[in-house]
């Protein structure tokens, strides 16, 4: 049948394919292929890919999708086709399917590599106070570039807000590039926004980024710095 949301077609399997060649086509697709955004990929296409494998690797899911698309195939022609499944929610890191629906509670983390689900909102407790608690201006943190295997890798942050952080590394990271981030303060997922080399000998690079998603680990108080 054609219809551009055929899970079977989104995994490139036969409808009668066994739960082996479904996961072997998923991670061929996701790894060998590079469909995953960390390997150059791009979200909806991870995102459509992760939808199609979560229904097809569950047998109940499975049977229920096969039902579904077999009562519409003995309809007329003219009749309505049913409307896909919605995508997954899946982790904006690693990928992962997550299962998390509308608001997303503060405290949510992916399962598969730990990151913080809730997107970063900008905004301060009552008086005045910060949304986060002290910290030294000079704190060590450790980032990740991608999931699996591509970290943890050292640095040190330079200023901390509620909006984002700038630190130091030895490596140049590309403009819009997602890391993960994890220190005394928090553990983010950082877009990088500027990259440029570092005046002093002990840290190559200087970093600028903004959250995409955010876990403070202290409720109130302030940072030293006011913005980063």
């Amino acid at each position: 049948m054609e219809n551009r949301r055929n899970l079977y077609r989104i995994l490139h399997v036969q409808p009668d394919a066994p739960e082996e060649i479904i996961q072997s086509s998923y991670r061929t697709l996701m790894m060998k292929l590079r469909r995953h955004p960390d390997l150059g990929g791009d979200h909806y296409t991870a995102t459509l890919i992760n939808e199609a494998y979560a229904v097809l690797s569950d047998p109940a899911k499975r049977a229920a999708y096969d039902e579904a698309w077999a009562s519409v195939a003995a309809r007329p022609k003219e009749a309505v086709e049913p409307v896909a499944p919605a995508p997954v929610p899946a982790c904006p890191f690693c990928g992962a399917a997550h299962g998390f629906t509308g608001r997303i509670h503060t405290t949510a983390t992916c399962t598969t590599c730990n990151a913080p689900l809730a997107p970063a909102v900008r905004e301060r407790l009552d008086a005045g106070q910060r949304a986060v608690g002290r910290v030294p201006r000079r704190t060590s943190l450790t980032y990740f570039t991608g999931w699996p295997g591509q970290g943890p890798f050292p640095g040190e942050t330079r200023d901390l807000s509620l909006h984002g952080l700038l630190f130091v590394a030895n490596s140049a990271l590309p403009v819009t590039k997602v890391i993960k981030v994890d220190c005394e303060a928090l553990v983010a997922l950082a877009r990088v926004v500027a990259c440029t080399d570092n005046d002093q000998r002990d840290w190559r690079w200087l970093i600028r980024t903004e959250y995409v998603t955010v876990r403070f680990r202290r409720s109130k108080g302030g940072f030293f710095a006011t913005r980063a």
